[in-house]
């Protein structure tokens, strides 16, 4: 078994996405500009709830091509969206939604964006006049999130500017006195979604001190090489941990008959307390184009 440690040649950290820097805070303006609806982002069979400030008229939900999704059911002050599990990557979705008190604005339009696994849980969906309260909230949420930041910022420096192997991980924090790497063979106990590109052989999860990772080896069966654009990890209530690093030495090459394939490994490294990552997750993982996806369920920490 290898050991986890931070390798010298990591790579940046994918580029930010429409549905990385989407907000599932929307503040609606009296005169909405046409044709800049605010994004959502949804995920293939995973349920997106918004939540709205006003009473709406559950009539006036529109929302196109309604076949491509399994369930559609508007509420008094919100409405419950379940995408089909079959949905493309990339795929955009008019929603539209009217208020029923006829103040402005009347109606609202949103851009729904699949992603395969940055779908929002929750959608608030502001129209009244905001009290001094909620600005006080969003400044204390802001903060926590730069908290948030500066912690991940500080455990890359680390990583980047100490020594390789075991004193690397000792440098950056990973292991201390009281605690070291734990870690947990999952390869008969994670599950592979079926049409997967991917087709893994071994997977190990790790613990350490404010750190979960997930280390995958992983043949393709398919013509084209294979290459980690984005991942997330899906807790079991649907919360979404993001990893402050996703590494691939190199693409996964074709191991199909005729071609000279070979095993390729993929490591997601997300922030995380031993309170925040308990339950079994579901690792995401996309390529450049978001169309081949691989989901690895009923994934466990040690």
């Amino acid at each position: 078994m290898i050991l986890l440690t931070t390798p010298s040649d990591v790579s940046a950290a994918p580029g930010i996405d429409e549905c990385e820097a989407a907000s599932p805070r929307i503040e609606l303006s009296p005169s909405p500009t046409k044709g800049q609806a605010p994004v959502v982002c949804i995920s293939p069979g995973v349920p997106t709830t918004f939540r709205f400030d006003s009473v709406i008229v559950p009539e006036s939900v529109k929302i196109q091509e309604r076949e491509r999704f399994e369930d559609v059911a508007p509420g008094q002050k919100n409405l419950l969206l379940v995408p089909l599990e079959n949905l493309v990557a990339g795929k955009h979705f008019e929603l539209e939604v009217c208020f029923a008190d006829g103040a402005v604005p009347e109606c609202a339009s949103f851009d729904l964006v699949v992603h395969p696994g940055l779908g929002m849980q929750e959608v608030k969906v502001l129209r009244q006049p905001l009290p001094a309260g909620h600005f006080k909230q969003v400044a204390e949420e802001a903060e926590a999130e730069v908290q948030q930041c500066r912690a991940e910022v500080r455990q890359l420096r680390a990583a980047r500017g100490g020594p390789d192997g075991l004193g690397g991980a000792i440098a950056s924090g990973l292991v201390s006195w009281n605690g070291g790497i734990a870690v947990k063979d999952l390869s008969k106990e994670v599950t592979e979604k079926q049409g997967n590109p991917l087709i893994k052989e071994r997977v190990y999860s790790y613990r350490a001190s404010e750190h979960v990772a997930v280390e995958a080896y992983f043949r393709n069966p398919g013509t084209a090489p294979w290459m980690a654009a984005g991942a997330v990890l899906r807790g079991p209530k649907g919360e979404v941990l993001k990893p402050v690093l996703l590494w691939q030495p190199a693409p996964i090459l074709s191991d199909a008959p005729g071609e000279e394939g070979k095993r390729g490994r993929v490591v997601v490294d997300v922030m995380a307390t031993e309170r925040e990552a308990r339950g079994t997750y579901t690792l995401i993982l996309w390529d450049e184009e978001r169309q081949r996806t691989v989901t690895l369920s009923n994934v466990t920490f040690p």
